[in-house]
């Protein structure tokens, strides 16, 4: 449907709705929340100082956060103010397929009218998923959080976005993007940690109600192990889905990137440092600060647990459909040749042409899905990772889960394959569509570990 500028229209949605979690946006005339990849000056370094260009999906300083309801229509519109087309993400959300992935060219005369339905509540994000090293590293990308269809009392919401920059001594991002060494090696690792776009930042918590952090981790490659100092949070979604409510316990949470947790935390312990377990070191990378007075604390249920999202289950393990992926490549990975752009490379062509990674022999996305599901399947997917490095794998449209735990485990959009090991998951596919499955380190996707599949009508 075209007006005076592409617009898309998902699924079953009525445009006359709008959530109450948009209306408290700034929404445009015509009922859109209206978002601009742009070029914003931030003080990163110690105190706000440094001059640091980076490109987000807003005006800054803090991070874009989108808020709909689930079950309730979306009406996104994003423009693209810089100077070079973008592609665009909904990690974690379970919408059309024609609307996860955006292309927005630059130019407000190319926005991109972008409405649907989110059918499950949860934190998500919206990043790249084109030349991801350097546009999210750039700081691009923006927290969807869609609230539940019954509003649950006594949480107020605190978003939190991690990240790791690469700076030089003025705060400006080094530019080595494109290094070959990162992308077969670790990846672009930062020397830098904020939260919200902040160097230690102090963030109030809510008074007289449970506050729900919803963390995520943006950053390129680095697994953030977060560290809740003076309090005991607890944990009650990932990766935008509910999970069995458990306690830390004085453990880290460990989120690779793009991964997300929700936790609940109460003002009426005090204060809460948070920091980094850097494995050699502890990095404090900001405080939750509880306000001044006496302090009610709240109360929550004995079986307090977050309403599921309508995820399709699992099919008996005989009637499952098995699929093997084999990663391979970067250092020590194995990888001597693989298929690019429909023909045989050797190790070094691939390389002059930025690959280094590859799924089952092949560098990147194929004219050829991987495989093809029918709708309504349930698949079976045995990840074999041959590479020398731990592997977040990010799957698109869908939530899976992994075999063999006892009870079985929550249904994710992310799951760590440890190095030289086999994962096992299952997902069923009842999203049609043409769907991606990749790294979630930005460096390994723009290098070729990326694949696609079909899930058909």
């Amino acid at each position: 449907m075209v007006i005076t500028r592409r617009h898309f229209l998902g699924g079953t949605l009525a445009l006359a709705g709008m959530s109450a979690a948009a209306r408290a946006q700034q929404l445009t005339a015509d009922g859109f929340i209206e978002l601009h990849a742009q070029k914003v000056t931030l003080g990163l370094l110690e105190a706000g100082a440094g001059k640091t260009e980076a490109w987000l999906l807003g005006p800054g300083p803090g991070p874009a956060i989108i808020r709909a309801r689930q079950g309730e229509p979306l009406k996104l519109r994003l423009i693209n103010d810089l100077d070079r087309e973008i592609w665009l993400h909904f990690f974690g959300v379970r919408g059309p397929t024609e609307l996860m992935t955006i292309n927005v060219p630059p130019g407000a005369d190319h926005a991109v009218d972008c409405v649907f339905t989110p059918p499950d509540a949860g934190t998500f994000w919206l990043a790249p998923m084109s030349d991801q090293s350097r546009l999210r590293d750039m700081g691009l990308g923006a927290v969807l959080v869609v609230e539940e269809a019954q509003p649950i009392p006594g949480l107020a919401d605190l978003v939190l976005v991690l990240d790791d920059w690469k700076l030089d001594d003025t705060g400006a991002v080094e530019g080595n993007f494109g290094d070959v060494e990162a992308m077969v090696g670790e990846g672009r690792l930062g020397n830098w940690f904020t939260i919200n776009n902040r160097f230690r930042p102090k963030l109030d918590l809510a008074r007289d109600s449970f506050t729900r952090l919803r963390v995520l981790n943006a950053a390129n490659v680095r697994t953030m192990y977060l560290l809740f100092k003076g309090q005991n949070p607890l944990l009650i979604a990932r990766d935008g889905q509910p999970v069995r409510p458990e306690m830390l316990n004085g453990k880290s949470i460990a989120l690779a990137p793009g991964e997300r947790a929700d936790l609940l935390v109460s003002a009426s312990e005090g204060d809460i440092g948070l920091a980094l377990d850097l494995f050699e070191d502890v990095a404090e990378i900001g405080w939750l600060i509880a306000p001044g007075g006496s302090i009610d604390p709240p109360a929550i249920a004995d079986n307090f647990a977050l309403p599921a999202n309508p995820v399709p289950p699992l099919a008996a393990p005989d009637k499952m459909k098995g699929v093997t992926l084999t990663l391979e490549g970067g250092i020590k990975g194995g990888l001597a040749r693989a298929i690019l752009n429909g023909e045989e490379r050797d190790l070094r062509t691939l390389l002059e042409n930025g690959k280094g990674w590859a799924i089952n022999g092949v560098a990147g996305p194929a004219a050829e899905p991987m495989f093809t599901a029918k709708k309504g399947e349930t698949i079976r997917l045995d990840i074999v990772n041959r590479t020398a490095f731990a592997q977040p794998i990010h799957i698109h449209g869908h939530a899976w889960q992994v075999l063999g735990g006892e009870p079985p485990g929550p249904f994710l959009d992310t799951v760590v394959v440890p190095a030289g090991q086999t994962v096992s998951l299952a997902f069923t596919a009842d999203n049609p569509g043409l769907w991606a499955l990749h790294s979630l380190v930005a460096e390994r996707a723009d290098g070729g570990l990326i694949g696609t599949f079909t899930v058909a009508e």
